[in-house]
């Protein structure tokens, strides 16, 4: 959790981030109340911490700016002017506490945990899960009753996931979460951490995958009904080999089924079929229930169940007892939208994910892309017929269908088939299985699968001969390959791989390690995607992929006659920097550059790094005035931001920018970037560290 200290007593400020960091609590410290602005209209904090007194811009005019522009975090003020005047001011300011100095340290930590109690950052005062226990005023984390010692940044990491219950966090977020703005960790500290919790987990018993690692996205806490299966085991079945649990259900499916061998690759088991509604489920989230029980009616024909939440928390519910196929979101269920756009960003960004249609009656540019952006698949504008929404909804489950990764199973035996397909479809996977190798070519251009599995012995055509069919064909030669085979021996083994076998699996089958192997290989293939459209060192969009996207805003700006912004940013001083205190450290800046640039243009926005210290961002929906002011405040914030050499130098950087607009300055992407660039070089001829406008001869200066 991240706490704004704004004090400009420098012993004082050591003093309170001693104390709050000792609280396992982030700390960022602001010396005066207008570098506090900046830093907040850039990060996340979960509390403000106030000193009155201030330069530049006191404590009481920082709380009335925070609340006029709708910040909800809670804010302490902590002075030495205790009143009950200046408590009155402070308080109808938009303080929610009022601390005089000297301070009682006890005081101070029993306040800032009732605060956050308050507005819902905490939810209880100790955190349980399972036999899992974290006590945030003790700071001390037990497992089944015994210690676990954790440094700092873990005790952070496990508490964060524990108040977050199973939302999925990336790296970035991690970071921005746990660590503070002024250092530099990369994305190994994360998992470096992660690693140091589970190694502590399996010292003293526990599930070592309490954090789970969600492939392809990050990490979250794993629920609690997956932890806790294992303990829900019969003693008998607590000691068997997962290999003989395996075989068991499967013999079981053959003592329910007596003609198993005649089991086709799509049969349902005809005691499930009673009681199991297969049709894809569609969620409709919105307060109008009228409308929701008309779409209801429309969704019977088209081949979909359904379900109604009226309110966000209803939604919550549902969506954790049975996940919908496809989601369709009135924002307007909450106001502000803010909660309903996070459902949205975290269903659209689940493994697997959800497609989120939003029907809303708003129709602004910014509305649109604001969706666009958190990930929602359509955007529909009230009113509209049922039908054309339900036709919407069919087009959405069925991309989302075909969008899935898809893995292809080819083995003899059909007992094997509809298993795997049990264990694979659960992680998001779209499984096609075939019994029949004959007819293998014909499947795979069908399917077009980004992972194959064999089997070594088929009949009339083995695993071996389809292998090196593969690798012999221009089109499939790289298709990751994985066997399955009864056989271990090193000669079968040696045989797999020179013909071309990525990875083997025994049978009888593990599910665990089979999805293990399998979602790593599919991992790669997503890395090597990523790789390919992100610059490695500060983790924005590389040229291709925002060339891509910024050529989509024009084309929505053109569509709706709206503006957009294009800047062209360079780092003034990235030499001088690099020759005095070595690249290392001109990484570091690099990556925190990288960071703030996010940070600052969360919304509307593509941001890029186009060459060595050459940055692009385009602001949609917004004209040149406002996309200067925009800059303008990343300036400032650089201005009040130090960076530390490894010899602990301290140094600031700053840069200059280009700024254009389209259609006045261009109406394309290259005519924009061209207006851009020669603003650019006008601030590099005046001085640097400032902005010009394309067709202006005026310098904007920090």
């Amino acid at each position: 959790m991240k706490i704004l200290v704004v004090e400009d007593d420098e012993a004082i400020a050591d003093l309170l981030t001693c104390i709050l960091s000792n609280q396992n609590y982030v700390v960022e410290v602001a010396n005066d109340g207008e570098a506090a602005w900046e830093l907040i209209v850039v990060y996340n904090y979960d509390l403000l911490l106030i000193d009155i007194t201030l330069p530049r811009l006191d404590g009481i005019s920082l709380c009335r700016r925070v609340r006029a522009h709708d910040y909800k975090m809670p804010i302490l003020v902590v002075t030495g002017r205790g009143s009950g005047h200046d408590q009155a001011i402070g308080l109808d300011a938009g303080a929610d506490g009022y601390m005089v100095k000297p301070l009682d340290q006890e005081l101070l930590i029993a306040r800032i945990r009732a605060l956050l109690r308050r507005t819902g950052t905490t939810f209880q005062s100790v955190l349980e899960k399972g036999n899992l226990r974290l006590d945030p005023t003790s700071r001390e984390v037990t497992y089944a009753g015994q210690l676990l010692s954790l440094s700092p940044k873990e005790f952070s990491i496990l508490e964060f996931f524990l108040r977050n219950g199973r939302q999925v966090f990336t790296y970035s977020v991690i970071l921005d979460q746990i660590w503070a703005y002024g250092e530099t960790p990369s994305e190994d500290a994360v998992r470096t951490h992660i690693k140091g919790l589970r190694q502590k987990f399996r010292g003293v018993g526990a599930p070592t995958d309490l954090i789970e690692t969600v492939y392809g996205l990050g990490y979250r806490l794993k629920p609690i009904a997956d932890s806790t299966k294992t303990a829900q085991l019969t003693s008998n079945e607590a000691t068997q080999p997962i290999q003989q649990q395996t075989l068991s259900a499967l013999s079981k499916r053959q003592e329910i089924d007596p003609a198993s061998n005649d089991l086709t690759t799509e049969r349902i088991e005809p005691e499930e079929s009673l009681f199991v509604d297969e049709r894809p489920l569609l969620l409709i989230v919105d307060p109008d229930r009228q409308l929701a029980q008309q779409l209801i009616n429309e969704a019977v024909d088209w081949g979909f169940r359904s379900a109604i939440a009226t309110t966000l928390s209803e939604a919550e519910t549902k969506i954790e007892q049975d996940a919908p196929t496809v989601v369709l979101l009135d924002p307007d269920i909450t106001h502000p939208t803010t909660e309903s756009l996070r459902l949205l960003a975290k269903l659209s960004h689940q493994t697997p994910s959800v497609p989120v249609l939003v029907l809303t009656s708003h129709d602004q540019l910014t509305d649109r892309l604001e969706v666009a952006q958190l990930g929602g698949h359509s955007f529909l504008h009230k009113p509209l017929p049922p039908a054309q929404v339900l036709k919407a909804i069919a087009q959405a489950a069925q991309q989302a269908e075909t969008a899935k990764q898809r893995v292809m199973v080819v083995d003899a035996e059909p007992q094997i088939l509809a298993t795997l397909k049990e264990f694979l479809e659960p992680w998001g996977l779209s499984v096609t299985t075939l019994n029949a190798p004959q007819r293998f070519w014909e499947t795979l251009k069908s399917c077009s699968p980004d992972l194959l599995i064999l089997d070594v012995k088929m009949p009339g055509v083995s695993g071996v001969e389809l292998c090196k069919i593969i690798r012999n064909n221009s089109r499939w030669g790289r298709l990751p390959i994985i066997f399955l085979t009864a056989h271990t021996d090193a000669a079968i083994v040696n045989q797999m791989f020179s013909v071309g076998a990525d990875d083997f699996v025994s049978k009888p089958i593990v599910g665990p390690e089979l999805v293990s192997r399998i979602i790593n290989r599919l991992e790669r293939i997503k890395l090597l995607q990523n790789a390919a459209e992100t610059d490695y060192l500060t983790k924005l969009s590389n040229r291709n992929k925002s060339t891509q996207d910024l050529n989509k805003y024009l084309q929505l700006a053109n569509q709706q006659e709206q503006p957009l912004c294009l800047a062209v940013l360079d780092l003034d001083n990235l030499k001088q920097i690099n020759d005095r205190h070595g690249y290392n450290t001109g990484d570091m800046v690099m990556r925190q550059w990288g960071q703030l640039l996010r940070q600052t243009f969360r919304q509307n926005a593509v941001v890029a790094r186009w060459e060595s210290d050459e940055f692009v961002v385009a602001l949609s929906s917004m004209i040149k005035a406002d996309g200067i002011q925009r800059l303008t405040q990343l300036l400032a914030t650089l201005h009040h931001r130090k960076f530390v050499a490894p010899e602990q130098t301290q140094f600031r950087i700053t840069f200059s920018a280009g700024i254009a607009q389209y259609p006045d300055n261009g109406t394309d992407l290259p005519s924009l970037y061209q207006a851009a660039s020669e603003a650019l070089h006008q601030s590099k001829v005046a001085g640097c560290a400032c902005i010009f406008s394309a067709g202006d001869s005026r310098a904007i200066l920090q």
